[in-house]
């Protein structure tokens, strides 16, 4: 489950997403046991683990910077101020890239060709699906400040110019209420850091025995 379907859920949007269906919400819950049935089936190697370890680790690193933004990002979209520093101000999906690094790592760290195949899935399922339904939802929400937010950021790829204007303005927030909020963000990534030391243990011990 990304970030924003957790905040969606936290600020009431619970039977909104209920009206999506089982789909969605099998969606949202499938990596969890993928994942170990991938850590079960691993034939990893020393080089596999250290490779996928790093990969691992930039994507919790990546979902604890966005996770500490969040919740500025939806002040800005509540004040109708322009969202134009931290992850937000640069992707909209920021916590997808984070989750599809994980989902990498432990793919890499298999060593199991099969993990690819479920990885390409699940990112398909993911940009065609889960996130569309999310950023309904927000546009449930947010009403035309996010329409003028998703016009001025894009999903995944900044281009260069919207690169260059993340870094000139993002410089320029003062706003405490905007800036990374660090206790947030490692209470929002508590369950994924126990799930992915299970997940890291289980292959370890594939890996010894």
């Amino acid at each position: 489950m990304t970030r924003k379907s957790i905040a969606l859920r936290s600020r009431g949007f619970a039977d909104a997403v209920e009206r999506k269906g089982p789909v969605y919400r099998l969606i949202i819950i499938l990596p969890i046991p993928l994942a170990f049935l991938i850590a079960l089936w691993s034939e990893p190697i020393s080089g596999s683990l250290w490779r996928g370890g790093i990969l691992l680790l930039l994507g919790e690193l990546l979902r604890i910077w966005s996770a500490g933004y969040l919740s500025g990002f939806h002040l800005s979209l509540q004040e109708s101020k322009p969202v134009t520093w931290g992850p937000y101000g640069l992707v909209r999906n920021p916590g997808s890239w984070g989750t599809f690094l994980l989902g990498l790592g432990v793919t890499v760290m298999s060593a199991w060709w099969p993990a690819y195949v479920l990885l390409i899935c699940m990112v398909v399922i993911g940009t065609r699906y889960v996130i569309p339904v999310e950023e309904t939802l927000l546009q449930m929400q947010f009403g035309e400040a996010y329409t003028v937010y998703r016009q001025a950021v894009p999903s995944y790829l900044p281009g260069w110019r919207n690169f260059l204007r993340w870094l000139k303005e993002g410089r320029g927030v003062r706003e405490h209420a905007h800036r990374f909020r660090g206790r947030e963000a490692w209470r929002a990534e508590g369950s994924t850091l126990m799930f992915l030391v299970g997940v890291i243990a289980a292959m370890v011990i594939q890996w010894l025995f």
